[in-house]
C-alpha cells in the first residue's frame, strides 16, 4: 500500500524545505534534526497567515543564522501588474513524509513544499541549538554516501549538485 493511499485520515500539516545550495552549486546547507536523527535541509511548518515562501526563509535563518534567497524553478511567469495578485516563489517539488509518533506528537503526514534558495556559503553558520543540533555545509559525496539522510534529498543532490 502506498503511503498516500494509507495516509487517509491520517493529521496533516504543510511544511516548507529550503534546500539551499552555494553560487557555484557545489555544496548544500543542512541540519541535523534532533527529532528524527538524521541530517535534512532546514525548514518547518507553515505558521496560519504565512506565505510558505517565506516560512522556508525564517526557518532558514531560524535554524542556521544563513540569509538566503529563492532562485526559482523555472515555475510559469504569469505577468501579473494588477495591485490585487501577486505571484509566490514556487517550490520545485512536493511530498507527502510520514513522521513518526514522538513525545509531541502522534504519528502524522507532512506535505512538504520543497524550495530552491541560494547562500554564500562563506557566511558564518549559527546552528540554534534550541531547534537542531547541528548546521554545516556538505559537498555532493558527503551527502549521497556518508550521511544519514532520505531518498528526496539523495536525488536532490544527484540532480542538482556539481562535483567538487
Amino acid at each position: 500500500m502506498s503511503l498516500i493511499s494509507s495516509a487517509a485520515g491520517m493529521k496533516k500539516q504543510f511544511t516548507a524545505t529550503g534546500y539551499v545550495v552555494n553560487p557555484d552549486r557545489t555544496r548544500m546547507l543542512m541540519i541535523f534534526h534532533k527529532g528524527l536523527q538524521r541530517w535534512l535541509p532546514p525548514g518547518g511548518h507553515v505558521d496560519p497567515d504565512e506565505f510558505p515562501s517565506d516560512t522556508v526563509t525564517r526557518e532558514i535563518l531560524e535554524e542556521t543564522g544563513v540569509n538566503a534567497h529563492h532562485i526559482g524553478t523555472g515555475a510559469m511567469d504569469l505577468a501579473l501588474t494588477a495591485n490585487d495578485e501577486a505571484q509566490l516563489p514556487t517550490p520545485f517539488a512536493m511530498a507527502a513524509q510520514l513522521i513518526p509518533e514522538s513525545h509531541k506528537d502522534i504519528e502524522h503526514i507532512h506535505m512538504d513544499m520543497m524550495y530552491l534558495l541560494e547562500a554564500e556559503d562563506s557566511d558564518p553558520i549559527s546552528a540554534r541549538i534550541s531547534e537542531v543540533d547541528a548546521a554545516r555545509w556538505f559537498n555532493r559525496t558527503s551527502i549521497i554516501n556518508e550521511l544519514t539522510t532520505t531518498d528526496s534529498v539523495r536525488s536532490f543532490v544527484r540532480n542538482t549538485l556539481e562535483e567538487t
